[in-house]
């Protein structure tokens, strides 16, 4: 048999069959390649839009620190413009409602709080401000790349020192220490997006001003004069200033204090007191009058408020016609008698201390039903002149009130006749002074026996005569410029954190 040796056509089907397999490996390469860069390509890209988020919380955070930043200085310069409304009130003259150091402490207190919630509310608005980007377009970081960021939404709540949200119903801790705030930023490359979370905490300061650092602030004091004596009391020089002329000058700071002002005839105290500020003391006011009638009364001397004021009456006008009742908040001092057609009761009713001083005093029917007053007789400075205390019916101390006299001024018959009518009442007390040790003022019965008893309960010997007008009310007042402190505006205890939750 012959056999066939031609094997031409089998080489090229191996070669076909090679080629076939080498081809399809290679496409198997190329297809996971293909899929393998694709896969680099969603990463890739989910990492720039990671990146993109975190531009954008940094950029938004950086900007919302120099936001809060530019908002501190404000806070300061608020401050520091309700500071001045303190300053003005402490610079010359002194104001009512600032001359007392419990009265700054407040006030500066007042203002620190004030401060705290200006500043959670500006920071809440910034904020909401953060919250409006979320209707602007996106940020373009790099031009010509696919790469953007923007805000998404911003929320703000209040929270305590312990971090605990102050609008639950449940905390009970309400003081805002720090203001927590998330923003939410979306990062964009391409189609892929990717969000983060921006943590701002902000720290509301312990307080807006500092106590350490302070400023004098220069203003008149008016205080008391220790050293009282009868020359004081009835020594007063009337000045030539009318009273509407000194207010006026007093709400332009060109007037010192203590004031002093001689009454016009066509002024009234009714007037007068309607002129004043509502921060200026009507107790830091000495107003001198030849008509007490005229200046103090209306219809008639009853029923007068003096809300304080010193009035000085003449020595030639020292009658008030008929009756002076229901008068309170007097600071009233006659300069020589006081007479009286009729009756003086019921002084002092409304529970503020009055003090009425007179040289001597004369009453027609009666002097009683005393409350809150000092009601002192002092005589003349010629001691040899001996001054009266008469009165027709009663006379009668009572209900927290003193009656007051210088028994070394006051004519002896009346004193013996004071020893046994006076009565008292309600805690009211007689307090008495003289220079002569031998001399005393006691109680007596209609017989005149002393009574011991009642004498130790109600009648009290003053020591010196300071001390007698002192206890009986008399404040003379005098005036001196001191340095007041004032806190500077500094925000302490204050900070700022971020966090970024992936």
């Amino acid at each position: 048999m012959k056999k066939l040796n031609n094997e031409k056509g089998y080489a090229l089907v191996i070669v076909l069959l090679i080629i076939v397999l080498f081809m399809g490996l290679a496409a198997t390469f190329m297809a996971g390649s293909l899929n393998h860069a694709k896969q680099e390509k969603v990463v890739d890209t989910g990492n720039q839009a990671v990146a993109a988020a975190e531009m954008g919380t940094i950029y938004y955070s950086s900007d919302f620190e120099r936001e809060l930043k530019l908002l501190k200085e404000e806070m300061q310069q608020e401050t520091q413009l309700k500071l001045n409304e303190l300053i003005a009130c402490i610079e010359l003259p002194l104001g009512a409602t600032c001359d007392s150091e419990l009265e700054r402490t407040a006030w500066e207190e007042k203002i620190d709080r004030e401060m705290k919630e200006l500043y959670v509310q500006k920071i809440l608005e910034k904020s909401n401000e953060l919250d409006a980007l979320k209707l602007a377009g996106e940020e373009n970081p790099f031009d010509g790349e696919q790469v953007k960021y923007h805000v998404k939404s911003a929320t703000a709540k209040k929270m305590n020192a312990a971090q605990n949200d102050v609008e639950d119903l449940l905390v009970i801790d309400k003081e805002v220490k720090w203001v927590e705030i998330v923003l939410n930023v979306e990062g964009k490359a391409i189609d892929n997006q990717k969000e983060l979370n921006a943590i701002f905490q902000v720290e509301i300061p312990d307080s807006f001003l500092d106590s350490t650092e302070t400023r004098k602030i220069n203003t008149i004091v008016i205080t008391e004069d220790e050293d009282l004596t009868y020359d004081k009391v009835f020594s007063l020089t009337p000045p030539t200033i009318s009273c509407a002329d000194l207010v006026t000058a007093v709400k332009n700071k060109t007037a010192e204090a203590p004031y002093e002002c001689k009454a016009k005839a066509d002024e009234t105290l009714k007037e007068f007191l309607a002129s004043l500020d509502d921060d200026m003391d009507p107790k830091d006011f000495r107003v001198f009058t030849d008509d007490y009638a005229d200046f103090v009364c209306e219809n008639s001397c009853n029923n007068t408020d003096f809300q304080g004021i010193n009035i000085v009456v003449n020595e030639n006008d020292a009658g008030a016609p008929n009756n002076m009742n229901n008068l309170v908040n007097a600071n009233l001092f006659i300069s020589g008698k006081l007479s009286i057609g009729n009756n003086i009761i019921n002084l002092g009713k409304n529970g503020e201390k009055q003090t009425i001083v007179v040289k001597e005093l004369d009453v027609d029917v009666n002097l009683k039903n005393m409350y809150n007053t000092n009601f002192l007789v002092l005589g003349y400075q010629d001691k040899t002149r001996k001054a009266q205390i008469d009165w027709k019916n009663h006379i009668e101390v009572s209900n927290h009130s003193n009656f007051c006299i210088d028994i070394d001024r006051i004519d002896p018959d009346d004193l013996s006749r004071l020893e046994r009518e006076i009565a008292f009442s309600d805690s009211g007390h007689l307090i008495y002074y003289t220079e002569v040790a031998e001399k005393n003022f006691v109680l007596r019965d209609k017989h005149g026996t002393i009574n011991q008893e009642l004498t130790s309960i109600y009648v009290t010997r003053a020591s010196d005569y300071s001390t007698f007008l002192e206890n009986c009310g008399i404040s003379m007042k005098e005036s001196k410029i001191v340095p007041i402190d004032v806190s500077v505006p500094e925000p302490i205890g204050s900070g700022f954190g971020l966090e970024v939750e992936y």
